[in-house]
C-alpha cells in the first residue's frame, strides 16, 4: 500500500521510491550508474560502442529497425559482434517499421544468421493475427553481456541521426545504465523474448549479476496492455510533487487522470512546464493533444511548443531528483495497447542533467500565451474536436 496523495513524503526518498517500485511493480535497485544520452547524436555512437564490445551476449528490442543508413550501421555492428561469439538476438516490431520507407533491416540481419525476430507479425494467411494489430512491440532496448543497457524513446532509423550526417536530427533522449538494475533489463528482454513465442536457452545471458557502478536508486517500468502502470506513475508524482514537474511527450494526448493530477499540482503552487511538439509527425495526435492545453493553461500550467524538427522524447523530472526515461508516450496507445519499457531514477545528479536538457530545450520552443490561446479561431478547435475523437478511437 502506497503513501497517499499530498503526503509530507519527499520525493528521493527510500519511502517514495519504494512507493514507486511497488506502482511498477518491479524491485528498487541501488548503485547503477546513469548517463544522460541526447539525441542519436550521443545516443548511437553509445549504442554502437557497447554493441562493439560485447562478447557474450547483445539483445536488442527495437519498435523500427529500418532498412537505411543507421539500420546498415547497427547491423554490421551485430554481425561482427556475432562472428566474435557473442549471442545476438534482435526483436523488432513488424508494424513499426511499416512507418518507415525501405522496410526492415531483419532481412539483412537473418542472412548473416543472426536471430531477428518480428514480434506478433501478422499475415494475410492467418487473419487471426490481426487481432493484435494495436497490442505492439513498442520498446527500446539494448543489453549487451548483462552489464550496460541503454533504454529510450530512440529508434533504428535515419530520421533519429543527426542533421550533420544526412539524418532527421529528430530530438529524443535515452538512458545509458550499469549496475544492478541491468539484470532487471535483461529479464525484461527475456520475458518479452518468450510472450513473442521464441525459446530462450538457459545459457543465452551468463556471468555474475551486475555489481554497483554508481550512485542511482532505478526501478525498471515495463507496461503492457491494460496494466495502466505508467499513468499511475504519472498520477502519482504529480500528487506528490513539491516544486516542479518538467514534462517532454511527443504525443501528450493523456488521461484524464494524469492532466487531473498536473491540473491539481499546478494550482497547488508547482511549477508544471510541457514541452510538446510544435509541427507533429501524427498531425491528428498533435491537434488532439492542443485540446488538452486549456485545462491546464487555465491551472496556471506552462505550455511550451518545439520550434524544430520532430519532438519524439518521452521524460519527465519532478522536483529534480526522480526521472522516468522511456519509451512511454502520454497517449493511448502507450498507455493502454502496446508493450512499453522505462527507467524510473532516484539520482540528484541525473535530475539536474535532465533539467539542463530540459531549459536548453526551452531556449529552442515558443511558450503558449493563455491570453492568445483562448483567442484561437472556431475552426482551430473544430479541427481539435475532430482530432480528439479520432485519438479516442486508438
Amino acid at each position: 500500500m502506497f503513501p497517499a496523495a499530498n503526503s509530507s513524503l519527499r520525493l528521493g526518498s527510500a519511502q517514495a521510491l519504494l512507493a514507486l517500485a511497488a506502482i511498477a511493480e518491479a524491485p528498487l535497485r541501488f548503485g547503477n550508474g546513469v548517463r544522460v544520452l541526447q539525441d542519436g547524436a550521443l545516443a548511437f555512437p553509445a549504442m554502437l560502442a557497447a554493441i562493439r564490445g560485447a562478447r557474450s551476449s547483445v539483445c536488442f528490442e527495437n519498435f523500427i529497425l529500418a532498412n537505411d543508413t543507421t539500420g546498415a550501421e547497427f547491423a554490421r555492428a551485430l554481425e561482427r559482434a556475432q562472428a566474435r561469439g557473442a549471442y545476438v538476438r534482435v526483436l523488432y516490431d513488424p508494424v513499426g517499421t511499416l512507418l518507415v520507407e525501405g522496410g526492415s533491416v531483419a532481412r539483412q540481419l537473418r542472412h548473416g544468421r543472426i536471430e531477428a525476430r518480428p514480434f506478433r507479425p501478422l499475415s494475410t494467411l492467418a487473419p487471426w493475427s490481426w487481432i493484435r494489430l494495436r497490442h505492439r512491440d513498442h520498446r527500446k532496448l539494448l543489453v549487451c553481456d548483462g552489464r550496460n543497457a541503454v533504454v529510450g524513446g530512440i529508434c533504428i532509423a535515419d530520421h533519429w541521426a543527426p542533421a550533420e550526417r544526412g539524418g532527421g536530427g529528430w530530438r529524443d533522449t535515452a538512458l545509458l545504465v550499469r549496475g544492478p538494475v541491468v539484470a532487471d533489463l535483461q529479464f525484461a528482454f527475456e520475458r518479452m523474448w518468450r510472450r513473442a513465442r521464441y525459446f530462450s536457452p538457459a545459457e543465452a545471458v551468463s556471468g555474475p549479476p551486475p555489481q554497483p557502478k554508481g550512485d542511482a536508486a532505478a526501478v525498471v517500468v515495463g507496461d503492457r496492455p491494460g496494466a495502466g502502470r505508467v499513468a499511475a506513475i504519472y498520477v502519482w508524482l504529480a500528487d506528490h510533487a513539491e516544486e516542479s514537474i518538467e514534462l517532454t511527450d511527443a504525443y501528450f494526448v493523456a488521461p484524464a487522470p494524469v492532466t487531473d493530477a498536473l491540473i491539481r499540482a499546478a494550482r497547488r503552487g508547482v511549477r508544471v512546464r510541457l514541452l510538446l511538439p510544435g509541427r507533429n509527425n501524427h498531425p491528428v495526435i498533435g491537434l488532439a493533444a492542443r485540446r488538452i492545453y486549456a485545462p491546464l493553461l487555465e491551472a496556471g500550467a506552462e505550455i511550451h511548443e518545439w520550434d524544430g524538427v520532430m519532438l519524439h522524447a518521452k521524460t519527465a523530472v519532478v522536483d529534480g531528483v526522480i526521472t522516468l526515461v522511456g519509451s512511454s508516450n502520454l497517449d493511448p496507445l502507450s498507455l493502454r495497447r502496446n508493450y512499453e519499457l522505462n527507467v524510473l531514477v532516484g539520482d540528484p545528479a541525473t535530475g539536474s542533467r535532465m533539467r539542463e536538457i530540459f531549459a536548453s530545450d526551452l531556449r529552442g520552443a515558443t511558450r503558449v500565451d493563455p491570453v492568445d490561446w483562448r483567442r484561437r479561431p472556431f475552426r482551430a478547435r473544430a479541427a481539435e474536436a475532430l482530432a480528439t475523437f479520432a485519438a479516442s478511437l486508438l
